[in-house]
């Protein structure tokens, strides 16, 4: 792997990304992948120091993803709570609520 390959020196006029600052994604143009990317998927031979690299760049964009799911599932509980907190209070203070779910649940026959 050479310097651009790595993200160490950008070459302006090259089409494939550093691996370094590659998302995952195709995006299109298999000519923009990294040259580790573009090696693999035509089926070539991987160097020990290139299956390294790639193996950790899909290690941090997994971490990252995995980050991403358990902040997205902390908001969504801190928002569960909330909701039901507000709701618990407004059926504790306000008793023309209660008592609306009651004749809800239960209507009079008049």
């Amino acid at each position: 792997m050479d310097n651009h390959e790595r993200g160490i020196e950008k070459e302006p006029g090259r089409l494939d990304t550093p691996l370094s600052e590659w998302k995952g994604s195709h995006r299109g143009d298999p000519r923009k992948l990294p040259r580790v990317v573009q090696k693999l998927k035509a089926g070539r031979r991987l160097t020990a120091e290139e299956k390294a690299e790639l193996l950790w760049r899909i290690y941090e964009l997994d971490q990252a993803a995995r980050g991403r799911r358990d902040l997205t599932r902390t908001l969504l509980l801190l928002l569960f709570l909330a909701l039901a907190g507000l709701g618990t209070y407004l059926l504790v203070t306000q008793p023309w609520i209660a008592g609306g779910i009651l004749d809800l649940m239960y209507p009079v026959n008049s």
